[in-house]
C-alpha cells in the first residue's frame, strides 16, 4: 500500500461534537422510556448536587496541586507561592493574585511561580509521575461531573418551560462578551488589574440597571 492509499486519519473528536453528545445522552436519560431516577428530579432535588460537585472539584484540584508541590521540591524548586511578587498590587484582594505568578505575566520567574507554572513531569520520579497522572485524572471526572448539573437542569427545565440549555450558553456568552470591551469593545486594558477594575465596575452597572 502506497501513502496515496492509505485511509485518511480520523479526526479527533471536536469539544463541541463532545458537548453534543453530552445534550443527547441527558435527553435520553429524562426521555419517556429514559431513567427513572433521572426523570423524577427537579430544580429543589438537584441543588444538593451543585454544591457536591463544586466542592469536588475544588479537592480534586487541591490534589493535584500538593502533587505538584512535591514535584518541585524534588526538582529542588521553592514551594510555590501565592502571594504577589514585590510591587504588586491589587484593589480587589484575593481576585487575580495568582495570576501575578502566572506564565503568561511579564517577568515570569518559574523559581517564584505559583501553581500554573509548567513542570518538567517527564523528569518526575515515576511514582510522583504516575500520583499525578491520577490527580489530574480525578480532575477531569470531577470537571465532568460539576459540567452535567447545567446541562441536566437546562434540559429539565425546557421539559418544564422555564428555560433551555442555549439561553444558559446565550447567557454566558453575552456576558463574556459584555464583560471584556477590551477584547470585544473599543476598551484598552493593559494590566490583569485593569480587567479586574473593569469587570467589576461593568457589573455594578448591569445589577443598579437591574434594580432600576
Amino acid at each position: 500500500m502506497t501513502p496515496m492509499d492509505e485511509p485518511p486519519q480520523a479526526q479527533p473528536e471536536t469539544a463541541g461534537a463532545a458537548f453534543d453528545r453530552l445534550v443527547e445522552l441527558m435527553r435520553s436519560l429524562l426521555a419517556v422510556n429514559g431513567c427513572p431516577w433521572d426523570r423524577e428530579q427537579t430544580l429543589a432535588s438537584l441543588r444538593q448536587y451543585v454544591q457536591e460537585e463544586a466542592q469536588e472539584v475544588v479537592a480534586a484540584i487541591d490534589r493535584l496541586l500538593e502533587v505538584e508541590a512535591r514535584i518541585r521540591e524534588q526538582a529542588g524548586l521553592p514551594p510555590a507561592n501565592p502571594q504577589p511578587p514585590a510591587g504588586f498590587s491589587t484593589s480587589h484582594e484575593a481576585k487575580g493574585r495568582m495570576h501575578a505568578h502566572h506564565p503568561a505575566q511579564a517577568g515570569f520567574d518559574q523559581l517564584a511561580s505559583a501553581s500554573g507554572a509548567p513542570l518538567i513531569l517527564a523528569a518526575a520520579p515515576p511514582q510522583l509521575y504516575a500520583e499525578w497522572e491520577a490527580a489530574k485524572n480525578q480532575l477531569v471526572s470531577e470537571l465532568g461531573d460539576l459540567l452535567l448539573q447545567p446541562v441536566f437542569q437546562g434540559e429539565l427545565s425546557a421539559k418544564l418551560g422555564y428555560f433551555t440549555l442555549r439561553d444558559i450558553i446565550n447567557a454566558i456568552c453575552a456576558k463574556l462578551v459584555r464583560r471584556h470591551p477590551h477584547v470585544f469593545g473599543s476598551s484598552t486594558a493593559e494590566t490583569a488589574e485593569q480587567v479586574l477594575d473593569s469587570w467589576e465596575e461593568l457589573k455594578r452597572r448591569e445589577r443598579a440597571g437591574e434594580a432600576g
